[in-house]
This record gives C-alpha cells, structure tokens and sequence, in this order.
C-alpha cells in the first residue's frame, strides 16, 4: 500500500511540474500571438495610408494645396 501511495505521490509531482511548464508555454504564446497582431496591425494601416494617398495623388488634393 505504502509503494502505490508513493507512485502516485511522484506521478502528481511530476504532473505538477508539467502543468507548470504548459502554463508557461502558454503565456509565451500569448505574447508572440500579441506581437504578430501588433505587427498585423501595422500593415494594415500602412495599406489604408498608401491607398489614401494614391486616391488623394489622383483626385489632385495635393496639387491644389501645392497651388495654396
């Protein structure tokens, strides 16, 4: 009896450690998943930033501000 209670008092140990290390694993996750939606983020105005300008190049609002 006294050698399965110490089995199972290693394995929970062991599963204890583990879980730890998942935990931890996940919150590095969580940080590159922010930093990837931070660079996302990024692109996405840059994209909106260049389309602005291209139909601001074409109406001509830049031109008639140059005049101004």
């Amino acid at each position: 009896m006294e050698e399965r209670v110490t089995r199972l008092e290693t394995t929970v140990e062991r599963h204890d450690t583990q879980i730890g290390k998942l935990f931890s694993r996940i919150d590095e996750t969580n940080r590159c998943i922010a930093k990837i939606n931070t660079s996302l983020l990024q692109i996405k105005w840059s994209v909106y930033g260049a389309l602005g300008y291209y139909v601001i190049t074409q109406v001509g609002i830049i031109e008639a501000l140059k005049v101004i």
